[in-house]
């Protein structure tokens, strides 16, 4: 059995582009993930309390709240260790990403942009694993809580649209989405380690994607190759393109996907 633990940044309109990631976690070895996330934490003896009850990826970057008072390096080796700890693990990451402007133009069947992003996670999920025999249990989603679409995303689950089924070529006696089970469930971000790892990932994509492809100014000098450097080390385990942005699109659901993927994130 697989858990996807998904957590998204760029909700707040202060980014032209929304980013999702889900962490990808063996349920089998789920135990020894949680006893090392806790022990990367407690290396961290430089770092207040309160900055690692939850660790906001925004403000660990920038340097805001309770981790105004660490310094730039120091900060950044924490989010580089989080980074090579997911890639030593052998977790696979699903990302997801919206350019929001071509979204207000042109919605995936009118739905909101954070159901079209989680609706994504699932469908790379679905086509990844699918093939794979003794899943047991299939995947769980695990969210962070966003208590206003948690209903719509779980009837999406449950009952999803004939048009997502060319994304993962569904067969003619194929349930729908099976090996997504058919509900989400949500986690306050805090309480799970793994989904604020995904919003940590989210922020690193997001941000490349923002100096990349909008424009974006760097906030200081050699930010860009920074975030390039995290962008690099994460991008072997992003589940494949194939099953992220397919080169040669079938159906609705894989040819919108890519048309409002941003370029950088959508050649990685």
């Amino acid at each position: 059995m697989k858990i996807c633990y998904v957590d998204e940044t760029g909700t707040d309109g202060r980014s032209p582009l929304i980013v999702m990631v889900g962490v990808i976690a063996d349920s089998q070895r789920l135990n020894r993930t949680r006893t090392e996330f806790a022990a990367v934490l407690e290396t961290l003896d430089q770092v207040p309390p309160t900055a690692l009850r939850e660790l906001k990826s925004s403000d660990l970057y920038k340097g805001n709240g309770p981790w105004r008072k660490i310094g730039g390096k120091e900060r950044h080796d924490v989010i580089e260790g989080l980074c090579k700890w997911v890639c030593d693990r052998k977790h696979h990451l699903a990302l997801a990403a919206i350019d929001l402007d071509a979204a207000s133009k042109n919605s995936l069947a009118g739905l909101d942009v954070w159901i079209s992003a989680a609706l994504h996670i699932a469908l790379q999920v679905q086509r990844r694993y699918q093939g794979v025999k003794g899943n047991k249990g299939h995947t769980f989603l695990v969210f962070d809580e966003h208590k206003r679409l948690a209903d719509p995303l779980a009837e999406l689950l449950f009952d999803p649209p004939a048009w997502t089924d060319a994304y993962y070529r569904r067969g003619p006696r194929q349930e729908a989405l099976d090996q997504i089970v058919d509900s989400a469930f949500y986690a306050r971000s805090h309480h799970v380690g793994l989904v604020q790892v995904a919003d940590l990932f989210s922020f690193i994509f997001r941000r490349y994607a923002e100096l990349m492809d909008f424009g974006m100014s760097e906030a200081f000098e050699g930010e860009l190759a920074k975030i390039s450097s995290w962008v690099d080390m994460l991008s072997p385990r992003l589940l494949d393109r194939s099953h992220r942005w397919p080169r040669r699109p079938q159906g609705e659901a894989q040819e919108w996907y890519g048309a409002v993927a941003p370029a950088s994130l959508l050649n990685l």
